[in-house]
């Protein structure tokens, strides 16, 4: 018998919802209330659609008080506030929670929302879209969005199937309200790809486990089917944000609920211009650490070396001493370890992200990780690409490293320069060789141990002078 998930039981829990619904309210009347001639297109698809003619991101900010996977993450947030700080920092559209059991939200919130936006004291040229965020299963409350002010509902595809989501998107779209349509995997878009809906919404957050994969939503992309394509879930900051960067837009929310003193610091450095990334790895003393930090420019991560092989290991007394484990940037970077030496590891050295080999370790073993996963490959030939293949859903970032990792030796076969997943170039690169990587769509940056180190020793300067190479790459 399969186990409840967290999804059956918040489905479970919506269900009485809506029973409690019809004893307050009268559908029909409710629906007569509401209605409206809708516009030829929901504001939601042209807005979309004018931000990807426009070279822009479609970016969809969430207020949410909590989560199942994080508690609470700001129990007394300001929703006037947050959502002022959203319009304001340029979001296209701000979702808000309507969950109370498990997310904290009400209708009173979307109302607030609404209000907020539409304040005739302080009002907004051009105010973002509300999307009402919940488990959609019943037209009232698609009636109840739209009387609270919604321009935009979600629908899940993980509780719907084909025709009951299609019947609820009709509704919607009657009112004048746009549809996200969410999916997790292959076998949820296989499901109601036959319909006709223009935004898919890809959840890199399995709404069964609450793990999180950001390349999820590149996986699924080539099968997108021409439609417009948002990234929902795990964007954490700009990092990340480069890992979904292919999207037409992006649903970003417990990053910026955390700390809301900082929402339009953060938004400005989404919207930036397109990041290179760096990962410096091999440090081995807590001193190095610190100098490395402040730098400026300093690496996006900073790999931290546990396998039993190579010369670059941290020792247990500096691992101590740094508590690198507790810097955002670092990377637990595992190769020939056992799943078990792993486990045992990441259980006295809680990291948040690691990096593994493919092949190493099996895919069901990615899968029950709760770290960012970075995988990596040794390329000897093309043809070894095709490892990654069992792990792609299931990891955050790809590496593509030399025939011998840690050698320092140039990746010696030629990589696709149209590979479809976003990945970082690893294998003797160095302060001017970083050309390398210009060919590649997806390159994200690059991963650099030898190329930063003299006489065996991480050179400060070195990292210096490789990232003020990286920044003066051109793009494209």
């Amino acid at each position: 018998m399969r186990m409840a998930t967290i999804l059956d039981t918040i489905v479970a829990q919506k269900i009485l919802e809506i029973k409690e619904l019809y004893t307050r309210h009268d559908l029909q009347h409710l629906a007569e209330s509401v209605q409206r001639l809708a516009p030829e297109t929901p504001a939601f698809y042209a807005g979309i659609a004018a931000a990807h003619t426009a070279g822009q991101p479609f970016f969809i900010t969430e207020f949410k008080r909590k989560s199942p996977s994080e508690g609470w993450i700001n129990r007394e947030a300001d929703l006037p506030a947050q959502v002022r700080a959203y319009a304001q920092a340029g979001a296209s559209a701000i979702s808000v929670l309507t969950d109370e059991p498990f997310f904290g939200g009400t209708y009173d919130d979307l109302r607030l929302a609404h209000a907020t936006l539409h304040d005739p004291v302080q009002a907004l040229a051009n105010p973002p879209l509300l999307l009402q965020k919940d488990f959609m299963l019943d037209p009232i409350q698609i009636y109840l969005a739209r009387q609270a002010g919604a321009d935009l509902i979600l629908l899940i595809a993980a509780i719907l199937d084909a025709e009951r989501l299609d019947f609820l998107k009709k509704i919607a779209e009657s009112l004048g309200m746009g549809v996200l349509v969410e999916v997790h995997d292959e076998a949820e878009l296989h499901k109601i790809n036959h319909l006709d809906f223009p935004v898919l919404g890809v959840n890199n957050r399995d709404l069964k486990t609450f793990r999180t994969a950001l390349n999820r939503v590149n996986v699924l992309a080539a099968q997108a089917g021409g439609r417009w394509l948002v990234a929902e879930s795990g964007v954490r900051d700009y990092r990340d944000f480069q890992m979904v960067r292919n999207a037409d837009g992006f649903l970003i929310g417990t990053g910026l609920m955390r700390d809301a003193d900082s929402t339009a610091t953060a938004l400005q450095a989404f919207f930036g211009a397109k990041t290179t990334l760096f990962k410096a790895c091999g440090l081995r003393t807590a001193a190095a650490l610190q100098t490395l930090r402040a730098v400026e420019n300093a690496p996006d991560f900073i790999g931290i070396n546990f396998s039993p092989v190579s010369k670059r290991r941290m020792e247990t007394k500096e691992l101590e001493r740094s508590e690198v484990w507790k810097m955002p940037e670092a990377v637990a970077v595992f190769y020939k370890n056992t799943e078990d030496e792993i486990v045992a590891i990441l259980q006295q050295y809680p990291f948040s992200r690691v990096q593994l080999y493919a092949g190493d370790v099996s895919p069901a073993f990615v899968r029950s990780l709760k770290q960012r996963v970075f995988l990596a490959v040794a390329v000897r030939e093309t043809a070894d690409l095709a490892q990654l293949d069992p792990y792609l859903a299931d990891v955050d970032l790809l590496i593509l490293d030399g025939a011998q990792p840690g050698s320092g030796q140039r990746l010696g076969a030629a990589i696709p320069t149209d590979f479809p997943y976003p990945f970082l170039l690893a294998g003797g690169i160095h302060a001017g060789n970083l050309d390398l990587i210009r060919p590649y769509k997806n390159c994200l940056g690059v991963d650099v141990a030898s190329g930063i180190e003299t006489d065996g020793a991480v050179d400060t300067a070195k990292i210096t002078a490789l990232q003020t190479h990286l920044n003066l790459l051109p793009e494209g």
